[in-house]
């Protein structure tokens, strides 16, 4: 057992007789000793054999392996079924079928990841860093958050890619209006990202020059678009 610098704890087991019964046994203790009722997040290793932990109330779920199959994750997912955030730290050996619990996850942080991951997205948010994207990839997302025809619970999606990506080509293949500045008042002044990620990212974004507005047709819904040549970043206003 571990206690973290932020004052968190970490449970730790990597060996004994019965592990899942030594592991339930110390997160009953844990609970009665601190009166603890809040959810969990669940750090775990395809190198762990056997059956999964015996946890229960997951919120939050990280895999850290250098590879990771589709069954295992949806092992994983379907295994604890209350989660709403998962951080992948590997790459995902195979092709994730549509039906994938991994696209039904609210928040997903994934890491050479392809253009499937958001595709087939019906969550909320989404951070993939090392993607294998291309403008021809994303332009067909643009336009099916404008029509309204996929991505209706979309709030952010933030991509960070492996290769350049052409930002004339993506902005003429939509219509936009960029920022005013004798009218800063038409658009927030900042965008939160609310994705459960540590890493090297601005939480806090300012739009205006580098942000252009984009409307859905069917409701009038507003985001906001920036894409340089190694990064995309889509924000869906809140209001």
């Amino acid at each position: 057992m571990l206690c973290m610098e932020d004052g968190s704890i970490q449970h730790i087991i990597k060996c004994a007789n019965d592990p899942m019964l030594v592991q339930k046994a110390c997160q009953d203790h844990i609970n009665s000793i601190f009166h603890y009722s809040d959810t969990y997040d669940l750090i775990i290793s395809m190198k762990c054999g056997g059956p999964l932990p015996n946890i229960t109330n997951v919120s939050k779920i990280q895999i850290k392996d250098e590879t990771v199959d589709p069954q295992f994750l949806k092992n994983v997912l379907t295994t604890y079924s209350d989660h709403h955030s998962l951080i992948v730290h590997s790459k995902i050996v195979g092709d994730l079928p549509k039906n994938s619990p991994f696209f039904q996850v609210q928040n997903v942080v994934a890491d050479r990841s392809g253009p499937d991951y958001f595709h087939n997205f019906v969550g909320r948010k989404m951070f993939l860093t090392l993607a294998t994207v291309t403008e021809q990839d994303l332009i067909p997302f643009l336009q099916k958050w404008i029509s309204n025809e996929a991505y209706h619970n979309l709030e952010t999606l933030y991509i960070i890619t492996r290769k350049r990506i052409n930002v004339d080509l993506i902005r003429q293949s939509i219509e936009f209006e960029e920022y005013d500045p004798n009218e800063p008042e038409k658009r927030p002044a900042q965008y939160v990202i609310e994705i459960p990620y540590v890493g090297p990212i601005s939480r806090v974004y300012h739009l205006g020059h580098e942000f252009v507005e984009i409307k859905r047709i069917t409701d009038g819904k507003r985001a906001f678009l920036s894409v340089g040549v190694s990064y995309f970043r889509f924000f869906v206003h809140k209001n």
